[in-house]
């Protein structure tokens, strides 16, 4: 949801992105030796970071973009719903 919330609302980012997106633009530091745990939370949160970014950027061709990426539109689409869900009070509409 952090990451929703940073490319949706411009919140601050959360840690695991912020360490990810600076391994994949600088390279810097050798992923193997992260804490265990670590770059798997890192890889979900680039997907999720990618996968929104992506989304957004296919303002006007959302559907095209739907069906070209079925994996990164389900992640879109839980985030969208959660976010919803969490503005609304969980209730079903």
């Amino acid at each position: 949801m952090a990451v929703g919330d940073y490319v949706f609302d411009k919140q601050k980012p959360p840690p695991e992105l912020v360490k990810a997106l600076n391994y994949e633009k600088w390279g810097i530091g050798d992923v193997m030796q992260l804490p265990a745990g670590q770059l798997g939370t890192m890889n979900t949160a680039l997907f999720y970071y990618h996968s929104l970014q992506g989304y957004r950027s296919a303002a006007n061709k959302t559907v095209e973009w739907t069906k070209k990426n079925p994996q990164a539109w389900e992640a879109v689409s839980y985030i969208i719903d959660q976010r919803r869900k969490r503005k609304h009070g969980n209730r079903d509409k």
